[in-house]
């Protein structure tokens, strides 16, 4: 029996992987199931993911791809004429790939993020692997790595007991949303593992070259002077280009790179001391390089329409709590900072990536609190669960080995290591199921309520309700009858979903896109309110580009006359809830 697990124990960790995968797409399947309880004037748009608002903003970079775009411009500012820039390209490029097969924007991003996840799914098997090399060791760590989850927030919903979430207004650390979250963000998590996985490699290969060349009779000495090796060669290539999916993950391992070899040169000083100059050397080349890209990214959003990305992260901060991060990474935090400890004693050079990947991911987080230029929240954003979840299953062996080689004759003691294991890995695995099942539920029930709701006519956020048939058709008309450089002037609601659907350009649409946007919420409510004189409302439209005008529910809201009293605007499309005019 015992045989037969060692040849199938990779190939049912695989399968027990790809199930839990494979039920966060759940929701997704209940979406569709509940279609027939839409009310007969809505239409579903089926896999709006997470968050409409910035779901909407992906689709709108994946169709510009279809357009023939090789750079991406903001379609939620109403300048046709902007310079395009190298940022999402992820999107762009898949917009590109789908429309060779005729995939809409849609049905590319959940194939681009399917794809990924169950690449990031096999990553968290060959990382666990990679670094604890002992099926009983990787096998823990696998099932950690999918399952560790916060600490429980009890609450009452619906007249029972359901389980919460520290940090649940972050979606991404929900323990089943995150394992198919946002395809940048999943490639992201991919990126940081096999840089710390290439950092290994790269420091024995040099480690072992200095151990060679201190030989006297070894012919190795001239190498120890060759600063180039191919997975340093990798490591370069692979961050610079990371910069462009998630800058954060990039700094992360910058920092990571630091603390790995300083922790290294203290711990190891007779065989890493010889190294000291080259890595200085490869240390100024790796950070030389990272500046190519962030000082791109600084210029491309030093001006407007991109600088808004800037502004929204000044002004509109989401500071963490550092307890209630903790909290939120739940028991594996403990066990992992235990492993850390475990692994600096024993010297253990293989966990020492994860170590450094851990304490730079925390100090980005404090760092960046007292820094302006990036949210201290993307560093949240690194997939820190995995190093934790690894060095927690390297902790709680390495505590058995030690109580078992000690004390192994005592078998009050060993019973009592044996039960403090045991409630650890099944207090992580219950917190787990228990998170995942009530995410399911909730998301269910949202999809539920979302599918039945009725009032009000269009929502904000968008996200609570399927959109009207007869603001669908709009949209769909001006996909088909206007030019994707035409700017539409619409209510926040119908600019979110325009450059998504129809790829025009919008005055007012996504808050972090949309330069200016509450001046711009302003002058939209003015506008619609119909109490502007011609003239007025002329110059305005004229100075703003505006081709066309979207008037439906919620731009007519706060209406105190129909703005079809100007004489400037001419019916393009009607329907009993919507209008569409061209500006003449």
């Amino acid at each position: 029996m015992l045989n037969v697990l060692k040849k199938i124990h990779i190939p049912l960790l695989i399968i027990f992987s790809i199930l839990f995968l494979l039920s966060s797409y759940i929701p997704n399947f209940y979406e569709i199931s509940v279609k027939n309880l839409l009310p007969p004037d809505r239409v579903m748009l089926s896999g709006e993911h997470i968050y409409t608002y910035d779901y909407n903003v992906y689709l709108s970079k994946m169709k510009q791809g279809q357009e023939g775009r090789w750079s991406v411009v903001d379609k939620y500012d109403n300048d046709p004429q902007q310079k395009g820039v190298l940022l999402q390209m992820l999107y762009l490029l898949s917009g590109k790939i789908g429309g060779l097969f005729h995939l809409t924007p849609p049905i590319t991003f959940h194939a681009l993020r399917s794809i990924l996840s169950l690449a990031w799914v096999l990553t968290i098997i060959y990382i666990n692997i990679y670094f604890l090399k002992k099926p009983i060791l990787y096998s823990l760590g696998i099932v950690l790595s999918l399952l560790a989850a916060s600490f429980p927030v009890f609450y009452e919903y619906q007249g029972s007991t359901w389980i919460g979430m520290y940090m649940s207004w972050w979606t991404e650390m929900d323990v089943l949303k995150r394992i198919s979250y946002l395809p940048h963000y999943t490639l992201n998590y991919i990126i940081v593992a096999v840089l710390f996985i290439l950092l290994y490699k790269f420091s024995e290969s040099q480690i072992q070259m200095s151990n060679q060349a201190q030989n006297p009779k070894s012919k190795e000495k001239n190498k120890l002077f060759g600063f180039w090796n191919w997975d340093f060669i990798a490591i370069c290539i692979i961050l610079f280009f990371s910069f462009f999916i998630h800058p954060a993950g990039s700094i992360l391992f910058l920092f990571s790179w630091l603390i790995f070899w300083l922790i290294t040169f203290i711990q190891f000083p007779i065989s890493t001391f010889p190294l000291l100059p080259k890595i200085i050397f490869q240390t100024v080349i790796l950070f030389l390089l990272a500046l190519i890209p962030l000082l791109y990214i600084n210029a491309a959003t030093s001006s407007y329409p991109w600088k808004s990305l800037v502004d929204f992260d000044k002004y509109y901060r989401y500071p963490v709590v550092v307890k209630d991060y903790i909290l939120t990474l739940g028991p594996v935090f403990f066990l992992g900072v235990g492993g850390i400890a475990l692994s600096l004693l024993k010297k253990e050079k293989r966990l020492l990536p994860l170590i450094s990947w851990v304490l730079a991911a925390f100090f980005g987080l404090f760092l960046f609190k007292k820094l302006p230029f990036q949210s201290e929240l993307r560093f949240v954003q690194t997939a820190n669960h995995i190093p934790l979840a690894i060095l927690s299953a390297y902790f709680l062996y390495g505590i058995y080995s030690f109580f078992w080689n000690k004390y192994k004759k005592i078998p009050f003691v060993i019973i009592f290591i044996n039960f403090f294991i045991y409630l650890a890995v099944l207090l992580i695995v219950t917190l787990g199921v228990a998170q995942s099942y009530f995410s399911i539920k909730s998301q269910l029930d949202f999809i539920h309520q979302r599918a039945v709701a009725t009032v009000p006519l269009v929502p904000y956020p968008s996200q609570v309700m399927y959109p009207l048939k007869d603001y669908w058709n709009g949209i769909q008309w001006l996909d088909t009858h206007t030019k994707n450089e035409e700017v539409v002037f619409s209510q926040v609601n119908a600019g979110n979903y325009i450059p998504a659907y129809a790829g025009n350009f919008v005055y007012i649409g996504h808050n972090p896109e949309t330069p200016f946007y509450d001046e711009r919420f302003n002058n939209v409510n003015q506008f619609f309110s119909g109490t502007m004189s011609d003239k007025d409302a002329t110059e305005f439209l004229k100075k703003e580009r505006i081709s066309y005008i979207f008037y439906g529910p919620q731009e007519q809201e706060k209406s105190e006359e129909n703005i079809k009293k100007y004489s400037f605007l001419q019916s393009s499309y009607t329907s009993p809830l919507v209008t569409i005019y061209k500006v003449k």
